[in-house]
């Protein structure tokens, strides 16, 4: 007497597995989700500490007044962007090799 399988058994078995897994990969990509938008929720948390701390040096306190008062410089440091120095010597032009010089 031949076995008799249950495909619709199997499926139902196997799709509730797949549908388990699934659930795990939802809940983690919700959760990377959070911690993406907690990280850029302080980035600019702390961008506006370093520029409250900069308005505050620009009003005149200095870093050891402030340090002395329980607010050292910020941990993230607003970055500056430096000038292009402007290059004052001429660029030297590549010598002309063998092969680009006239032969007369």
């Amino acid at each position: 007497m031949a076995t008799q399988i249950d495909a619709q058994k199997i499926e139902h078995e196997l799709q509730q597995r797949l549908n388990s897994r699934m659930d795990s990969v939802r809940a983690l990509v919700k959760t990377r989700q959070v911690v993406a938008d907690a990280r850029e929720a302080l980035d600019l948390a702390e961008n506006e500490d370093a520029r409250q701390y900069q308005a505050a040096i620009s009003a005149g306190w200095t870093a050891d007044e402030l340090r002395a008062s329980g607010l050292p410089e910020p941990e993230k440091k607003l970055r500056v962007r430096k000038r292009a120095t402007r290059k004052t010597a001429a660029t030297p032009q590549p010598e002309p090799s063998a092969d680009n010089v006239a032969h007369h």
